[in-house]
């Protein structure tokens, strides 16, 4: 394994149940030689993306708080989505998220709460999620390009099963070919109980980012709320692809500019 590789797979070891982490640890985890672990984590340590504690092990360093508050101020996708998540949570009353695609997860980037603070929502800002359960999740699956399904398919195939996707790839073809045509997905209960969940998926062109979801209290839903969110769900997203478009547009006639 590359050393730039192995340092990448380092920084991906950190979880919430597994702050700190060891160099011994790490020996054993990717079975390289303490020289090389200690020099990796001296690397990172420089940079700041790790940070020692004392008789302890490493922690995530301050980088990953600026790169973070980096991605608050001038993420492309939220500077696009911007005002309109909060309007979507004030018209719909439910909670508003936006999500992308991570690797085989999906990740929340924004959280915008809804009117209804009993309501529990396992989404939240920074917190990957599987790909295989929600309406969040599902519609992201449903447009991946053919490589990346087929990438995880031969990787997760049991998992996607269990998440009751067909146990044939030509079958599970067809059903997200169905989500496709849609335009849209809706679950109930598959990852937050009590919870219905509408998505669409969001692309920069013809490159998929992730989605946008609102997550309602089922039991207060009728088929016209249901109506109602969905479209404003739709009209949304809409104006968010449109804001991603002028962004393009923008970026061309700079790159002209500078080339003059």
């Amino acid at each position: 394994m590359a050393a730039t590789e192995r340092m990448l797979r380092i920084l991906g070891l950190f979880r919430l149940d597994r702050p700190v982490i060891t160099p011994e640890w790490l020996m054993g985890e990717l079975g390289v030689s303490r020289a090389s672990i200690y020099r990796d984590l001296g690397l990172l340590a420089k940079a700041g993306m790790l940070e020692r504690v004392a008789d302890r092990g490493y922690v995530l360093g301050p980088l990953v708080v600026e790169l973070d508050r980096q991605i608050r101020l001038a993420d492309p996708l939220l500077q696009a989505a911007e005002e309109l998540l909060g309007r979507l949570s004030e018209d719909t009353g439910g909670t508003v998220l936006l999500c992308r695609f991570h690797g085989s997860k999906v990740m929340c980037i924004h959280q915008v709460k809804g009117r209804n603070p009993g309501l529990s929502v396992s989404y939240e800002r920074g917190r990957a999620m599987p790909l295989y359960r929600g309406a969040t999740s599902k519609i992201i699956l449903a447009y991946l390009p053919l490589r990346q399904l087929k990438q995880l398919w031969a990787a997760d195939r049991q998992a996607m099963v269990d998440a009751g996707f067909p146990d044939d790839f030509a079958q599970l073809g067809k059903v997200l070919a169905g989500i496709r045509e849609d335009g849209h997905y809706i679950t109930a209960g598959e990852v937050d109980l009590d919870a219905t969940g509408f998505a669409v998926a969001l692309r920069d062109g013809e490159h998929l980012l992730g989605s946008l979801s609102i997550v309602m209290p089922a039991q207060a839903l009728t088929p016209a709320i249901s109506k109602t969110t969905l479209a404003r769900l739709q009209s949304v997203a809409g104006r968010i692809e449109g804001r991603l478009q002028d962004q393009r547009v923008k970026a061309r006639a700079s790159k002209k500019t500078d080339t003059r």
